[in-house]
């Protein structure tokens, strides 16, 4: 050691500082890991990707509902409010009137008070009204599940055929909603709604209406009637088409008493009816975008799968394909195919 205390090298020299070799060494690893740092900053995306993952989530959950319940699942988009609403539909009763007395599905059996079968049903056999007695039904006490909640929303589709000209009440679920064909051949149906205040008050909106024009129905031919209502629309659907609906956001009130098939008044509808399937909402969920995001004024007002996963052809022509729009002037195409995938 000499007398500064520094370690002498080969040949006494002192050895302070790097190399070209070293320096030029390090100068590339720091330039391999600022890259890597940059490229990781890059492949974070915080603008578009939460809200595009937001509305992609609930498109898909919904398609998920549609194929694992069999039922149908809808996802509406409210553009002044920038919220999506996804529901799903559950089959909550079924009865294909093969048997004597008709047994239903998840325990909800009926009796006949004054009706019987027809052999020529839809599938099968079918609940023949135009032999009914005076006030006869078919009863079902589905009051007494607590399944039987319409209050969001609901589904009711069956196949009617008329066997003469005649008016009367087909279908009555606890006085809460109610289906009627005349003899017009059209349709008519209705529920009672109310209107619920933030501060738990209510209010009746009476009976809510929708009515299609006459002869849709024909002696003799069987058709396959959907009504449909989900706190925005009640409507009518027959064979597919959309024939009839009326705009409300009113709740539905409470089911209080058995489901009716046929008149308890005097008059029957003169005719049979088959397949009848009821479904509820089950399941909803409220979702609201990010700031600075919003839904294109091209944005369609709700995206309908079918039960199975594809979109339901009666609203759905061909794939629904929208766009979020951004602050930063940017946006994001969401495109849903025929089958119900997400992209």
């Amino acid at each position: 050691m000499n007398r500064a205390g520094h370690y002498l090298g080969r040949g006494g020299t002192s050895r302070a500082g790097m190399t070209l070799i070293e320096l030029l060494i390090v100068m590339g690893l720091l330039a391999l890991i600022l890259g890597a740092g940059l490229g990781a900053l890059a492949g974070i995306d915080t603008g578009s990707g939460p809200a595009v993952a937001l509305v992609n989530s609930s498109l898909r959950s919904a398609n998920n509902w549609a194929v694992a319940r069999r039922a149908p699942a809808r996802v509406t988009f409210d553009v002044e409010t920038n919220t999506i609403h996804a529901e799903g539909l559950a089959v909550i009763g079924t009865w294909h009137f093969e048997n004597n007395p008709p047994r239903g599905a998840f325990g909800l059996n009926g009796a006949y008070e004054g009706v019987g079968l027809a052999e020529d049903g839809y599938l099968g056999k079918a609940l023949d009204l135009e032999g009914a007695e005076e006030g006869g039904t078919y009863v079902v006490p589905v009051h007494t599940s607590p399944t039987y909640d319409l209050s969001a929303g609901f589904q009711i589709a069956f196949a009617a055929k008329p066997m003469d000209m005649g008016t009367a009440q087909v279908l009555s679920i606890g006085g809460a909603v109610g289906v009627e064909l005349t003899s017009q051949g059209a349709v008519k149906a209705w529920f009672q709604g109310e209107r619920r205040g933030e501060g738990g008050g209510v209010t009746s909106t009476g009976k809510v209406l929708a009515e299609t024009s006459p002869g849709l129905l024909r002696i003799g031919s069987w058709s396959r009637i959907l009504v449909s209502y989900d706190r925005r629309e009640l409507v009518i659907f027959v064979e597919g088409v959309s024939v009839g609906r009326t705009s409300e956001e009113a709740w539905v009130i409470g089911v209080k008493s058995p489901l009716l098939i046929g008149s308890s008044r005097r008059q029957q509808w003169p005719g049979r009816i088959d397949s009848l399937v009821i479904s509820a909402v089950a399941a909803d969920d409220l979702i609201e975008l990010p700031d600075g995001v919003s839904f294109a004024e091209t944005a369609p007002k709700e995206v309908v799968f079918a039960a199975g996963g594809g979109l339901d052809r009666r609203v759905h022509s061909e794939p629904v394909r929208f766009s979020l729009e951004f602050d930063d002037l940017t946006n994001e195409v969401i495109e849903v195919g025929v089958y119900g995938t997400v992209q």
